[in-house]
């Protein structure tokens, strides 16, 4: 009885003012066009109501559509539970199904009739040109000019429109003038032509004769005359087109009804079915625990409850075996039962029984272990004094403090956030010194810092990180702590302090000391090939960034334990966001990033395309926090080749060095030395043209865009490439074929990261 039920309802008997021989058009009317009036906006009409009408059929024909999920040959009447179960929810995705169908047809409903607008010759002007060219002659002649001049002049007009219609499947085949107008005439009186001395009748000559339907004709009038046209095999070819039409209509219903169907069941009906099958057994064990558990507590309310519960269950039980939903509000209720015994006195819980004490630790998420249970105040202690020794670090080492400010002076915080800063020309100790004065002096994080980590913590943990990075040419310490100044420089041209919290930020910044914690100076494909034991541990996924966040909660738990003062539940989410972004360090995730970031840029243009950080676009970016922190860490990661040409060239050397080192490995031990490794082949310049090309620029195109205070990059990278190109010019001195295209992609990669200055050009 829905608003669909009566327009259903309703179109059903409309349909019967389209049957000819009830209220719909006679069919054996001829069809009349009048010069005086436009035919064409009243044939556009008739065409967009019956376009409409056909949509409407299309829409009520959905609702049958709905038995196409019969047909897979299931049968609900078997009894099984996987029959049964998901009803309430397959039933909603049914209608779903028809609104989705009935869309899909009123769209192919509507469109394919005006592909077929041109094939009506109504629209043609020919029809009532003709009849307005004939009139007057016609008449003139009908009214006693009849001499051999006026009779000749006729018949070539006739053998004219004859000839004019030789080529079509339409045409005239009788002209009829009669002395009264003809408006109010039937189609009887209008075929009987010549019959009378009131009427004059001329014949056409040509292949076109007056047709047995007369629905086929159509008149064109003006004045007293008449013209008669033979529509036989277009109108045959509209009703051709129109079963065609509906045919198909009704095929693609049901292949897109069987389509969906397929998708829904697969996709979602059979997931729930196996998720609330598994309801339904967790169930039934709570129902077993706890039935137990109530009879003893409350045995004179669970016996009355009983009684009424098994009337109840006696007339819905039927009801309630169809309806996970039933079965578990029933199981809140007994898990409600759990809860209050939970509140009960410790010293009560030594008395239950093995099922009892199963199902309280299912319910609150821990694993019960009978010493625990039995001396609760063990635990307790033991983490008290765990606590204390973790807060022992806390306190301030002012020596410390003063050391760090002589080793780092003012001068060098501020050129270790540029872009063309030099880590690895620093000694050990002003690197130690510059990554703790960053993490504690750092403008928009330091408040957190000195109210929730304490500096003396910062160094022990940066003490303790240090000889962890192992000596290798570019996987080392000073690569840490470049990382973690361009970290620093970054979010600070982009404001990320709008939208990203101090804690994240501090996150992102240990993140940035230990992401390569314990590199070994080899990719995880190498890991992989030798069957390495971080390869094994981890099953082949991410070995290298698995084993950096092991190694650095190793430190931030023990050795030291940088957020012992933070409260659990904040830690939590710190340890989440640290373990993100540094698997998001993994090279592998590099082509994801670009893509997320893309699509985040395109969905989000018009917000982020604003010179300032309006208060939506903070928003916005603080909802996808974790994506910016990901894309932060990553392109602090990867950025050598968007820094200044004398850093750039150094680091890549440094890194293409341990490349080279590892294909040595991979020679020594006769696997496969992998693309960049093979000191004999690959050479340095064309190698970084490659890298820039496929890795770095996509992402400068994505990364930018978003945050235009990075435009240095793009720039950077623009002229890097052209100066990698050059080198490999000189030094190999390639064909001039190769060098071309060669700087047609060195062309092609400037101007989509400088489209302004290449459109300046």
């Amino acid at each position: 009885m829905s608003f669909f039920f009566y327009m259903d309802l309703i179109g059903t008997f409309s349909m019967v003012f389209d049957i000819s021989y009830m209220f719909g058009p006679d069919a054996m009317s001829i069809e009349r066009l009048h010069t005086s009036s436009s035919s064409g906006g009243g044939v556009i009409v008739m065409r967009a109501a019956r376009a409409a009408r056909i949509g409407a059929r299309a829409g009520r024909l959905s609702r049958v559509a709905k038995i196409v999920r019969f047909l897979s040959g299931s049968d609900s009447s078997d009894g099984s539970n996987n029959v049964r179960m998901a009803k309430v929810i397959s039933n909603k995705l049914s209608d779903v199904l028809s609104i989705r169908v009935a869309f899909v047809v009123i769209c192919v409903a509507v469109v394919l009739p005006s592909l077929s607008i041109f094939e009506y010759p109504e629209m043609e002007e020919s029809l009532t040109a003709w009849t307005t060219f004939l009139a007057e002659d016609v008449s003139n002649y009908a009214k006693g000019a009849r001499g051999p001049a006026e009779t000749d002049q006729v018949h070539e007009l006739l053998r004219d429109l004859s000839n004019f219609y030789s080529t079509a499947n339409y045409g005239p085949f009788m002209i009829c003038y009669r002395e009264t107008l003809s408006a109010h005439l039937d189609s009887q009186e209008l075929l009987a032509c010549g019959e009378t001395r009131e009427t004059l009748r001329l014949d056409v000559d040509g292949r076109f004769s007056a047709p047995p339907r007369r629905e086929f004709v159509l008149a064109t009038s003006l004045g007293q005359m008449d013209l008669f046209f033979d529509l036989s095999e277009p109108k045959r070819l509209e009703a051709l087109m129109g079963m065609s039409l509906i045919m198909f209509i009704i095929l693609v219903m049901v292949a897109f009804s069987v389509i969906l169907t397929e998708n829904i069941s697969n996709v979602a009906l059979l997931p729930l079915e196996r998720m609330l099958d598994v309801v339904r057994h967790r169930c039934a064990q709570i129902f077993r625990y706890t039935d137990a558990l109530q009879e003893e507590t409350h045995s004179d309310e669970e016996d009355e409850d009983d009684d009424q519960e098994e009337e109840e269950e006696d007339g819905e039980k039927s009801e309630e075996e169809d309806n996970e939903f039933a079965l578990l509000e029933k199981a809140v209720a007994k898990l409600g039962a759990i809860a209050e015994l939970s509140a009960q006195d410790p010293q009560t819980k030594t008395m239950w029984t093995e099922n009892e004490l199963t199902v309280h630790q299912w319910t609150n998420a821990t694993q019960p272990t009978p010493n625990a249970m039995r001396n609760p105040n063990k635990k307790i202690s033991s983490a008290v004094m765990e606590l204390g020794r973790r807060l022992s670090f806390l306190a301030e080492d002012s020596d410390a403090m003063e050391k760090l400010n002589k080793d780092v002076d003012s001068g060098l915080m501020a050129d270790a956030k540029t872009p063309d800063f030099d880590a690895f020309k620093l000694t050990p100790e002003q690197l130690k010194a510059l990554s703790v004065r960053m993490l504690c002096e750092y403008e928009n994080t330091k408040e957190y810092v000195h109210r929730s980590l304490k500096p003396a913590v910062l160094m022990n943990f940066v003490n303790v990180v240090e000889p962890m990075y192992l000596p290798n040419p570019f996987h080392n310490f000073c690569h840490a702590v470049d990382v973690l100044c361009w970290l620093c420089m970054e979010m600070d041209r982009i404001k990320a302090h709008r939208f990203l919290a101090e804690s994240k930020m501090v996150s992102l910044m240990v993140a940035a000391v230990g992401h390569d914690l314990g590199h070994l100076g080899v990719n995880n494909q190498f890991l992989v090939a030798t069957s390495h034991e971080l390869a094994v541990v981890y099953n082949d996924k991410s070995p290298l960034e698995n084993m950096h966040c092991w190694k650095l909660f190793q430190i931030l738990g023990y050795e030291a334990p940088l957020f012992a003062a933070i409260d659990k539940e904040a830690y939590k989410l710190i340890r989440r966001d640290i373990i993100e972004v540094i698997l998001h360090t993994d090279i592998t995730k590099h082509n994801e990033l670009v893509k997320d970031l893309s699509l985040f840029y395109q969905m989000n243009k018009d917000i982020l395309n604003i010179a300032e950080l309006s208060t939506e676009a903070q928003e916005v970016l603080k909802a996808n926090g974790s994506l910016m922190m990901n894309a932060f860490l990553h392109s602090a990661d990867v950025n050598n080749p968007s820094r200044p040409w004398k850093m750039a060239e150094k680091l890549a050397h440094l890194c293409v060095d341990e490349f080279f080192a590892q294909g040595d490995k991979e020679k020594e031990l006769e696997i496969p030395v992998g693309m960049l490794n093979d000191r004999e082949k690959v050479n340095r310049a064309f190698s970084q043209i490659g890298f820039i090309e496929f890795m770095i620029a996509p992402w400068v195109e994505a990364l930018v865009p978003m945050f235009p205070a990075l435009e240095f990059m793009a720039e950077h990278t623009a002229e890097n490439i052209e100066t990698w190109a050059t080198m490999w010019e000189k030094e190999v001195k390639p064909p001039a074929e190769q060098v071309e295209k060669v700087n047609l992609r060195v062309q092609k990669v400037v101007t989509k990261l400088l489209p302004q200055k290449s459109k300046a050009l």
